[in-house]
């Protein structure tokens, strides 16, 4: 067991509940069987209360909206400021990029789709579809829309000659009507 003067030593520690374990038990031990450390216990007890009754405690109301408030009003870094500037903005655009980019993916599929189909609308010779839709075989009236016929030497040729027609003078398109 401990001397008194090595107990009383660790009176208030014990009082508040600042000993290891093993200690706790030694000085709980001797404060049983010793009067006169039981009665320094005592004083300390009573000296722990007095003292906290003499301290106003301090107004716990309102004191977390005090410090946020001061927290608030220190300065930010700059890196902190653009991002709780543009943090609502990453919202917006994340989803306008993926709408953008699904716009644009349908653009180009729309563009790779319908590309062959515009450019024979528009290569369309005006002189061909107006020949191919009268019938005619006769070279002599549309001499004005031909760049040249083919004469051919037989009589089977001659009653479906091949006529050259053209609209733009880099596009010759050759027209061939039905065979009997």
């Amino acid at each position: 067991m401990p001397a008194c003067d090595q107990v009383k030593l660790l009176l208030g520690p014990f009082d508040d509940g600042e000993l290891e374990p093993h200690e706790m038990e030694d000085v709980a031990l001797h404060v049983v069987s010793c009067g006169a450390c039981k009665v320094a216990l005592d004083a300390y007890r009573s000296l722990g209360v007095a003292l906290r009754d003499c301290v106003r405690q301090p107004s716990v109301e309102g004191f977390t909206a005090a410090v946020l408030k001061r927290i608030e009003q220190l300065p930010q870094p700059l890196v902190m400021r653009w991002r709780r500037y543009l943090a609502p903005l990453a919202e917006h655009v994340g989803a306008s990029l993926s709408l953008v980019a699904a716009g644009a993916f349908a653009a180009l599929v729309t563009v790779w789709l319908v590309t062959p189909f515009a450019d024979r609308l528009v290569h369309r010779s005006p002189h061909l579809a107006q020949v191919a839709s009268e019938g005619k075989n006769d070279v002599g009236g549309r001499s004005e829309q031909t760049l040249g016929a083919i004469p051919s030497g037989s009589s089977d040729e001659s009653q479906s000659p091949m006529i050259a027609l053209s609209n733009d003078p880099t596009t010759t398109v050759i027209w061939l009507p039905n065979q009997p």
